[in-house]
């Protein structure tokens, strides 16, 4: 019997939910997901009869409250295996290693995350290193774990084509998407609204591009199936479903009649997160966003006309933007807040693995701050850019 002991964070229960429902059907092995670092110790004070695995998935900002937290487990408990996960582990596994692991799982985890448990369990373990994942059949996984009750989100895509420089998502898993076939996704709904969880939300990079074939050009029949298959499995039960609000975001050339039309039909949210980021042409080009400033303005409006609120995603200080881009998204912001939309902010972090991994941000001027301390003041703006500036900062030093 293996004895995993799985940190269950709030932060990164989406992801450890997904693996719980990879080794769910294995008997022996033996999990326990406690959500605190005080639950953490406690579970692995429990009696071992084998092998006593502690595995952790985590952020590039949360490096350093993981690599103190290894260190002290790892004095505390020695005979523990330790493994770890997740976006930095992927982007940066060598480092991962010389923060006191024994394994990293780079990549994705469903099939080599078992492999691995049972191997250990086995006694014929490789010797500790790095494990590199393979791409994951999103139809041979479940989205959720009902042995272990432990339920979110649930992943409808994975992967996104168009590479932005500063996000981790297609250089994590790939250009090309891959959509959870329909029947697993309502399976998961299902179990969920069984036991009691009647709001259903979503896991995409881009919630109105399920089903397409290249994430580019939009597939609405097999859209409306999905959000039509949803709702009804989810109003038959009492239940409703949320399509491209938060933990899910849309493209602003996907906000169309069409696609509004949907949300309005099917869905319970009556808000969109859409990533805009930036607003000038030459910078939205720049970073890869695949999309101009009009289309960012298209989709205000016609949130607009169809009374649904847009969360208009900015990073502030991408770098190479100059004082001319920040007057122009302020602007931007402007004309889109008095269509009614909220801003959301967000401050530039470098990303292992992306290409502006190793780039400065640009200086947030003194205009921009005063002028987001405004928006905030008027309620029209809300984020953690302060807090997401002082963690790139504390990188750099």
């Amino acid at each position: 019997m293996l004895d995993l002991v799985f940190y269950h964070s709030r932060e990164n229960r989406c992801s450890v939910n997904a693996l719980a429902g990879a080794i769910e059907t294995f008997k022996n092995i033996d999990a326990v997901f406690p959500n605190t670092p005080a639950a953490l110790r406690e579970a692995l004070r429990r009696p071992a009869g084998g092998v006593t695995v502690a595995a952790f998935s985590f952020f590039t900002s949360q490096k350093e409250e993981t690599a103190e937290l290894i260190a002290s487990l790892r004095a505390d408990y020695p005979g523990t295996v330790f493994l770890a996960g997740g976006p930095h582990a992927s982007a940066e596994p060598q480092e991962t290693l010389g923060m006191g692991f024994d394994y990293v799982v780079a990549g994705e985890g469903e099939k080599v995350f078992p492999e691995l448990l049972l191997s250990l369990e086995a006694g014929r373990a490789p010797a500790p290193g790095v494990i590199k994942g393979v791409k994951a059949d999103l139809g041979a996984y479940p989205a959720v774990s009902e042995r272990y009750g432990l339920f979110g989100p649930i992943e409808i895509t994975r992967g996104c084509p168009f590479a932005c420089t500063y996000c981790q998502n297609s250089f994590l898993f790939g250009a090309k998407q891959r959509h959870r076939p329909l029947p697993i996704v309502l399976s998961a709904m299902d179990a969920m609204l069984s036991r009691g969880l009647k709001d259903i939300r979503f896991i995409t990079p881009d919630a109105f591009a399920y089903g397409s074939a290249d994430g580019r050009a939009l597939n609405l029949p097999a859209l409306e199936e999905f959000m039509r298959s949803a709702h009804d499995l989810a109003a038959a039960k009492g239940g409703r479903i949320y399509v491209g609000s938060f933990p899910s975001e849309v493209r602003p050339e996907h906000v169309t009649p069409e696609t509004l039309a949907l949300v309005k039909k099917y869905a319970y949210n009556r808000r969109l997160v859409i990533g805009a980021q930036t607003a000038t042409a030459a910078a939205l080009k720049a970073v890869r966003r695949g999309h101009g400033p009009e289309d960012i303005m298209n989709a205000a409006r016609l949130c607009k006309a169809h009374k649904i609120t847009p969360y208009m995603d900015f990073i502030l200080g991408l770098p190479g933007e100059t004082p001319e881009d920040d007057e122009a998204s302020m602007a931007m912001m402007t004309e889109l807040a008095a269509l009614g939309a909220m801003i959301h902010t967000h401050a530039f972090m470098p990303l292992p693995g992306t290409p502006l991994a190793g780039e400065p941000a640009a200086v947030i001027g003194p205009r921009m701050e005063e002028f987001i301390l405004r928006l905030e003041s008027r309620g029209k703006s809300f984020g953690k850019w302060k807090e997401h500036r002082a963690a790139a900062r504390r990188r750099r030093s």
